[in-house]
């Protein structure tokens, strides 16, 4: 059964559509500055003109806003227009589908990590084009349509509680082994290194918090894997981790970023600068107030549920440096800093989002999660080796102290598993402020 629902996906994804996306994307990736933005409004037009014409909640906007579809000719003429998020597509699903839509309809959902799941729907097409970027950006760093893969993510691969291996599947329709992310300790882990041994693969696909337990796991065992190239999403990618994975596996970490939405997308280039996917979406960045940026998206590819100035609730710090030397005219951003509720609030009112640097140079410590259960109050989650001393200890509280507030409670607490989502993604910040 798991072989037949792999060879349908991989038909779906991979079909006559895809390679056509795949030609398009790569024609587009080459396009200078005007040529781009005469595309985007194209397309953006072809959105704007479905939206109005078939999908009620748009229709009704652009009445309450005296707004025609020839109002919005360009994506600068999008200001005109409010911004909607995930609230609003929950309260009026109904009315954000396409009502003349016939096709194929795949519906997706977001695993609700920041309270709020939702629900929303992509055509065939949209499906075929996401897969073909995608693929553009892992063949600009490297990896061929043939070439074979491990992937450690958040697929079901075996019941959750099962005690005993395989803890592993070999899909040939996409030239992959899939290893459990729910089933990661060292016993398991030396399994997964022989798994890794006897199907040596280009790349590494996984989450940041997966491929980071399998680079510390061979790091501290002097367990030799290489790879050409690890390629991690779906969850913040922290410097600490891209320096132990790039350290155990020998090679460069190409760092992605998309949401279930689909309403904007960001990738790493060989140079390692992150390059907006401008031929993707219509991306605009709503300034926070905090040096940070928030990610609007208007998708340009799905005719089902098109997505008009979509807040994302994702933070970049911008990057308005000279052009990147890879070539391209796609805009770049600095870092990509996680969601509006991955931070730390501090008595005397400050946010602090940049956590990453308090891990770095404590000795013995797997992974870390902070926990905040009252304004002055944080819990240091933490997974270690029995190793980890009284000085790991005080350096950790020590560099917490520094990097948060000095007149907060830190308390840690040690686990030998860090619960996942139901997605089986690495949650760095857990809150239960309102």
């Amino acid at each position: 059964m798991q072989l037949l629902k792999s060879f349908l996906k991989h038909s779906l994804r991979h079909g006559r559509s895809f390679r056509k996306f795949l030609n398009e994307v790569e024609t587009t990736a080459q396009f200078s500055t005007e040529e781009l933005e005469s595309y985007q409004n194209s397309k953006l037009a072809d959105t704007i003109r479905v939206a109005y014409n078939h999908v009620p909640f748009y229709r009704d906007m652009f009445r309450q806003h005296k707004l025609r579809p020839e109002d919005i000719q360009v994506k600068e003429d999008l200001r005109k227009l409010p911004f909607i998020d995930k609230d609003v597509v929950k309260k009026h699903f109904g009315n954000f589908r396409n009502k003349n839509f016939r096709g194929y309809v795949s519906t997706a959902e977001t695993g609700g990590t920041s309270g709020s799941p939702g629900t929303f729907l992509r055509d065939l097409d949209s499906i075929n084009f996401e897969n073909a970027i995608v693929w553009r950006f892992f063949r600009e760093n490297g990896k061929s349509l043939s070439s074979k893969r491990i992937t450690i993510r958040g697929d079901i691969i075996c019941p959750v509680d099962q005690k005993r291996p395989p803890f592993w599947q070999r899909d040939p329709f996409a030239k992959e082994i899939l290893l459990s992310g729910y089933h990661i300790n060292d016993t398991n882990m030396k399994l997964y290194v022989e798994q890794i041994k006897l199907y040596p693969a280009y790349d590494l696909y996984a989450y940041p918090s997966t491929a980071y337990l399998l680079a510390e796991y061979c790091l501290r065992n002097n367990v030799d894997v290489s790879f050409s190239a690890v390629f991690t999403s779906s969850e913040m990618l922290f410097g600490h981790q891209r320096e132990k994975i790039e350290k155990a596996f020998q090679c460069k970490v190409f760092d992605w970023y998309g949401q279930v939405e689909r309403a904007s997308a960001i990738g790493e280039c060989p140079h390692g600068n992150y390059h907006i996917q401008e031929d993707y979406a219509i991306t605009e960045f709503i300034p926070t107030g905090k040096g940070l940026y928030e990610i609007v998206g208007t998708t340009l590819h799905n005719t089902v549920m098109p997505l008009i100035r979509y807040r994302t609730g994702d933070l970049v710090e911008l990057d308005q440096d000279n052009p990147c030397a890879c070539g391209s005219c796609f805009r770049k951003v600095k870092s990509i800093s996680g969601r509006e509720g991955d931070a730390i609030k501090t008595p005397d009112e400050r946010v602090v989002g940049i956590l990453n640097h308090i891990p770095r140079g404590v000795d013995h410590l797997i992974e870390l999660q902070f926990e905040q259960t009252a304004l002055d109050t944080v819990i240091l989650r933490i997974v270690c080796t029995d190793d980890f001393s009284r000085k790991d200890k005080a350096v950790l509280l020590k560099k917490a102290r520094e990097h948060i507030s000095r007149d907060m409670k830190f308390i840690i607490e040690k686990v030998d598993h860090i619960k996942r989502s139901e997605r089986g993604k690495f949650i760095p910040v857990v809150t239960h402020l309102k």
